[in-house]
């Protein structure tokens, strides 16, 4: 077949040998399969022309859409290119081909010689709009290969370990996609592909308020406002908080500050974690003043974000999400359990990633890493001698079971400080009221060594970004979502039977006989109620991932100067035991 190409010969001797023996094709079909066979080898340009090249190789070319046994699929699918749950981006996805050509056949204005093409290139234009579909509901925007590179980068130039376990998604398996369509409900079968389906829904619909939002012009800076004040800045942000919700729809955009305003502001302020109060400052000005594009960039880098997780979570899970400094204990999608935590320092941060909670130990040891030893440990030692035993901590010679415990040899340890060499002693604080780990932690191992646990600081649960771990996540209330677990746990645990443990000051081991998920994630954005939560990016993941989207893109990242907000004076907190 001189002058044609391989690729359209290997197409048309398939479409040859797959041709059924036991009927005789019409002869309309045929033209048909013929001009999808050309059509995929000359007028497809596209990304995904391979898969769609063999999702017709598997169905022997035959048309997917048009024709009334594909009638179904085909107005899901044109109901699907629009809706702002598959589309929110405003992308082409072929729409104007696709009307073009659907205008054209339906018309009649074709003459019936042009019909097979046009037909063929109708059936494969939908085939790509659903590819990429496919491939923005799964994969998304997001350069993830360029994200860990980056991530990577920031040990390489900061000393910030920031470790996320990315595993972007692939699309679908060919066959499996072409069973799907088969069984004419693709409806279905795309609600499927929505990630974290509730939360993706909820963030489509916060992309649209925002993108509503008035433009507001910027509030001036001036004296604080409280409440019977009056000041000519409150009805613009009367309306402002009207917009956000926290202030009645119904109310007056009058100038005096009154006692609905007084609770809108105080909710404006819990959920940008300022501090408590009912007065506006320029701190809350300068919060009001967050221009519309900064809300729209959170909402798009977080729905990204939701791509790379499933459909749905488990019935039974944790969920810690760093940037909101919040656990919570989730039961057939519902939160049945909450607590403030403190997470990883911005130099030291918390990584993301997936587990299953196996034990807990009550009355915990801590073996103090190598790394920290080295950043934490030596200097201390440095500074005050008498460290260890102030603090409980033991040293022995390994980290074998039944290695001796010996004296520190002072200098020998301080020559490790800066070397990579595996340090020749195992430091352990042993259980008390003063260990790092404070009574209770929460073991779900993976490769990171970091865990839940209660910590013998409480005091750091008074700040507002509570940054100041290695790395491990330490709960506010830990004893209350031990008890949670308790009805997880192998046997009968009774309060007498934990006192018991408590006050033997033994590491015991309490193993789950369910395995519970573990998810740490970094969600910047949470709506609840009919509230919109933004949290403070503290690690910059937001940031690169932004700059690692589509028309946004940056080969390296830039870490900023300043990181974070002044911190707050901490309320002073008693330490009290569980029982």
């Amino acid at each position: 077949m001189p002058g044609i190409p391989v690729f359209k010969t290997l197409l048309l001797v398939l479409l040859i040998g797959l041709v059924p023996l036991q009927a005789a094709p019409k002869p309309a079909d045929e033209a048909l399969k013929a001009q999808i066979a050309d059509t995929l080898t000359d007028k497809l340009h596209s990304p995904f022309r391979d898969y769609v090249a063999r999702l017709y190789q598997l169905n022997d070319f035959r048309p997917l859409w048009i024709g009334p046994e594909n009638a179904s699929n085909y107005a899901a699918l044109l109901n699907v290119l629009q809706n702002p749950l598959y589309n929110y981006m405003h992308k082409n996805y072929n729409r104007r081909e696709i009307n073009q050509l659907s205008f054209a056949i339906d018309s009649g204005e074709l003459p019936a010689s042009e019909l097979p093409k046009a037909r063929a290139r109708l059936d494969v234009m939908m085939s790509d709009a659903l590819l990429q579909v496919l491939h923005f509901l799964r994969i998304g925007d997001v350069d993830w290969g360029l994200v860990q590179r980056k991530l990577t980068r920031l040990k390489e130039t900061q000393d910030i370990h920031a470790a996320w376990d990315i595993k972007p998604k692939k699309l679908p398996d060919p066959r499996k996609l072409l069973e799907q369509l088969k069984t004419g409900r693709l409806n279905a079968y795309l609600r499927r592909q929505i990630p974290l389906e509730s939360r993706y829904r909820r963030l489509v619909a916060m992309l649209e308020k925002y993108r509503n939002m008035p433009d507001f012009p910027p509030l001036s800076e001036g004296r604080k406002l409280r409440p019977g004040s009056s000041d000519s800045r409150i009805p613009q942000i009367k309306r402002m908080l009207k917009f956000f919700g926290d202030y009645p729809r119904n109310k007056a955009e009058d100038s005096e500050f009154d006692r609905a305003l007084a609770q809108a502001v105080r909710s404006f302020r819990e959920r940008f974690k300022l501090p408590p109060g009912d007065y506006i400052g320029n701190k809350m000005i300068h919060y009001l003043n967050t221009p519309k594009k900064e809300y729209l960039k959170k909402i798009l880098v977080n729905l990204e974000k939701l791509k790379l997780y499933p459909h749905q979570w488990e019935r039974e899970y944790v969920e810690v999400n760093v940037p909101e400094f919040k656990m919570r204990f989730f039961e057939n999608g519902r939160p049945i359990f909450s607590s403030d935590v403190v997470v990883g320092r911005i130099d030291r941060p918390t990584p993301i990633f997936d587990g299953k909670m196996t034990y807990m130990v009550l009355n915990p040891t801590w073996t103090i890493p190598d790394n920290l030893v080295r950043r934490d440990l030596i200097p201390m030692l440095k500074k005050n001698p008498n460290y260890l035993a102030e603090h409980n901590i033991h040293v022995y010679t390994s980290y074998k079971p039944n290695a001796p415990e010996v004296e520190l040899d002072f200098q020998k340890l301080f020559s490790y400080e800066h070397s990579d060499r595996p340090i020749p002693y195992r430091f352990v604080q042993f259980p008390s009221e003063n260990n790092a780990l404070g009574r209770v932690k929460f073991m779900f191992p993976n490769k990171y060594s970091v865990y839940l646990h209660d910590t013998d600081n409480k005091k750091l649960f008074g700040y507002r970004y509570r940054v100041f771990s290695s790395g491990c996540m330490r709960v506010e209330r830990p004893f209350d979502f031990m008890r949670l677990l308790l009805r997880f746990a192998g046997r009968g645990y009774s309060e007498a039977k934990i006192r018991e443990i408590f006050d033997s000051n033994k590491p015991t081991t309490i193993r789950l006989k369910k395995a519970i998920p573990v998810h740490i994630v970094y969600f910047t954005v949470r709506r609840q109620g009919k509230k919109d939560y933004f949290f403070y990016d503290i690690y910059l993941h937001d940031k690169i991932i932004w700059e690692s989207m589509t028309g946004h893109k940056k080969a390296t990242f830039r870490v900023p100067q300043k990181r974070l907000d002044p911190l707050h004076k901490p309320k002073k907190r008693k330490r009290t035991l569980p029982f």
